[in-house]
């Protein structure tokens, strides 16, 4: 097989049925892997021809108002290879499949797998939030907070051949601060309007002053007002690789987009990323040496092959991501009352959940805003706790002393961990006289429904928590009202203001004295409970070299080689 031709994967069943013959497969990649490990350090910033020093005048307090990432988990270094190796078929596989090549439409987990190769931002975070160039030379940040000027670069091109101008930011961010299928939409109805004077400056304004703006320009990925329209099947970005193949709910074949602005920096042939719905097929498929790379593994997989160091890179992903959390539904029945919904936060075994599935990997928490960041009050931790009697007390309070049935959306699929926090939940909940049915469907009906806020309890995740925590409650749609998308259908003008008033300052200590309004308000009306922090785990071959990914584990690929 030509190491340019993308591997066949195996299913459960057909590894099971290989039977001697996959222990060959097995000797075989055991015996061909690199001796030493790659590091799971925290990814050096992506690459540039010598950018221009970014400008970041951005008000003073603005900048203390960042979290703070904590450090990936690191590993022992590797010696170095000689250098970077041109050629092959690298192939990421994970769980998710997508449903178009929108990078604003995050329904769907796999979208992140293409996000990044496709597509660029004007500038974006590295693991230890700096803003590092891309689409965009230079920035200047106006004195008053409430625009950002960007210098483009020239003569970068979509993958039509078509250059990128300052007109592309203006249709881009009018696409991002309207369109209905963009999933962080609240996050971007900040933008007001952009200016173009030139083709290769733009000024984007702001309706108030924004206290992190480079949280938008992480995330404002640059699209073609031509190409909209054919987001289904036909991606055009600007991204360093460009789609070749697609083969829906299978895989996705990118080759080097010749004209990407930063030259020579596409190393491998072709970029498969690949969908296998079965977490266990991951695993045989890693090993096999049928994939390169198994993305939100299971995290038992994941420990299992750490200790193989000859063989594979394991990494708990980009830090402070993702949190799981417990989504119910305040319009449906005994749950519009918050007593009941405050009866299922106490009957959420935490501790549980981390101790078994996360193999003690994180600590459990009942606050929204992960420990990393300025927004997260030691004091209230555990004030909403695992307590049977607490919740039955409080299911009385409600007038349901004797219980419902409910139903609990998952998707074990989607991510790991769903199945398991849903099987704790439903075995708790009947120790207070709740008969919960777990329903547990493949990802897409899961994202359908989710989208339509079509749930009673929904077990869920979400990100953009390693971020400015004021982004987080305008960008995580776990935090949003009715009216703005929330599948929890959540209202409250109290809130809206309160959330309001978190962006309006880039005082610190005035914007910690609202934070913890926000998650005093999030504990008692409860429609989003937390569960813990989501480590996303990653395992590569050991001859995968320069891996790299986002704040939102989505991927580079213009440095990425294989040393095989």
């Amino acid at each position: 097989m030509s190491d340019r031709t993308p591997k066949r994967i195996l299913t459960r069943r057909a590894f099971l049925q290989a039977g001697a013959a996959s222990a060959g497969v097995f000797l075989l990649a055991a015996c061909s892997a690199p001796a030493a490990p790659a590091a799971t350090t925290v990814p050096a910033a992506k690459a540039t021809e010598a950018p221009k020093p970014a400008a970041t005048t951005a008000p003073a307090a603005a900048a203390t108002s960042a979290p703070v990432a904590t450090a990936a988990p690191a590993a022992t270094q590797a010696p170095k290879p000689a250098g970077p190796k041109r050629g092959g078929t690298f192939t990421l596989a994970r769980t998710q499949g997508l449903t178009d090549f929108n990078p604003f439409n995050l329904a769907s987990p796999g979208t992140w797998a293409v996000e990044r190769p496709l597509y660029s931002t004007l500038a974006y975070y590295d693991l230890n939030l700096k803003a590092v160039p891309d689409l965009a030379e230079s920035w200047q940040i106006a004195p008053d907070g409430k625009s950002v000027t960007v210098k483009l670069r020239q003569g970068a091109k979509f993958h039509s051949g078509k250059e990128f101008t300052s007109e592309d930011v203006k249709f881009s961010c009018q696409f991002a601060s309207t369109d209905p299928s963009v999933f962080m939409i609240t996050l971007f109805k900040i933008i007001e309007s952009v200016d173009t004077p030139d083709k290769y400056t733009a000024k984007i304004n702001f309706k108030q002053l924004v206290p992190a703006p480079m949280d938008i320009l992480d995330q404002l990925w640059m699209i073609d007002k031509d190409s909209v329209k054919d987001f289904a099947s036909k991606p055009n970005g600007t991204g360093p690789y460009k789609l070749d193949k697609y083969v829906p709910n299978d895989r996705s074949e990118l080759v080097p987009h010749k004209d990407y602005f930063i030259k020579n920096k596409q190393y491998v042939d072709r970029y498969v990323a690949a969908q296998i719905p079965d977490t266990a097929s991951l695993a045989i498929n890693v090993e096999s040496g049928a994939i390169d790379c198994m993305w939100r593994c299971s995290v038992l997989d994941a420990a299992r092959l750490k200790p193989q160091a000859d063989k594979y890179v394991t990494s708990m992903g980009a830090p402070g991501q993702g949190m799981y959390d417990i989504a119910l539904n305040v319009k449906w029945g005994p749950f519009q009352n918050k007593k009941v919904r405050q009866a299922i936060a106490w009957a959420t075994d935490r501790e549980r959940f981390c101790r078994t599935a996360m193999k003690g990997l994180v600590e459990p928490t009942c606050l929204m805003w992960p420990s990393h960041t300025w927004a997260y009050f030691k004091d209230m931790e555990k004030s909403v706790w695992f307590d049977l009697d607490k919740a039955r007390a409080l299911l009385k309070e409600g007038g349901f002393e004797k219980g419902f049935d409910v139903e609990i959306l998952t998707s074990t699929s989607r991510v790991y961990g769903f199945k398991e926090l849903a099987e704790i939940l439903q075995a708790d909940l009947k120790q207070i006289g709740i008969n919960a049915k777990i329903v547990d469907v493949e990802t897409a009906v899961y994202n359908t429904r989710m989208n339509k806020g079509d749930m009673q309890i929904m077990i869920h995740n979400y990100g953009r928590s390693n971020r400015d925590p004021g982004t987080m409650v305008t960008a995580a749609k776990a935090w949003y009202v009715d009216k703005e998308g929330g599948w929890s259908h959540y209202e409250s003008a109290d809130y809206e203001k309160i959330r309001a008033e978190l962006q309006s300052t880039t005082d610190l200590e005035k914007r910690k004295v609202t934070a913890r309004k926000i998650q005093e308000m999030m504990l008692d009306e409860s429609f989003t409970i937390l569960v813990a922090p989501q480590p996303t785990a990653w395992v590569w071959r050991t001859y995968v070299k320069d891996m790299r990914f986002d704040l939102e584990n989505s991927p580079y690929m213009e440095d990425l080689w294989l040393d095989k």
